[in-house]
């Protein structure tokens, strides 16, 4: 098949025909989202100390850390098949 033919089957074929399950976020995970939040909007307050900053620097990155944890965990329960 050449390069031309690959292209307009591409472009022709439906988008996914099989879709996956849908990641549903919990309430964990939304809370974990406000918590990183949260930690971000104090880490960039101009008004606080820079050790406050420093300390709320420190938990986003803690945070953002979880939930990624928890969000890779979740996918990776999920059955995903990938489209042809």
């Amino acid at each position: 098949m050449t390069d031309q033919q690959r292209c307009q089957q591409a472009a022709t074929a439906p988008a996914c025909p099989e879709k996956g399950a849908a990641l549903q976020l919990t309430p964990h995970h939304l809370e974990l989202i406000r918590a990183a939040q949260l930690a971000l909007y104090r880490a960039t307050a101009q008004h606080d100390s820079a050790a406050a900053r420093d300390a709320a620097l420190t938990a986003w990155q803690d945070a953002a850390e979880r939930l990624a944890v928890a969000l890779v965990s979740r996918l990776e329960a999920l059955e995903v098949r990938p489209c042809p």
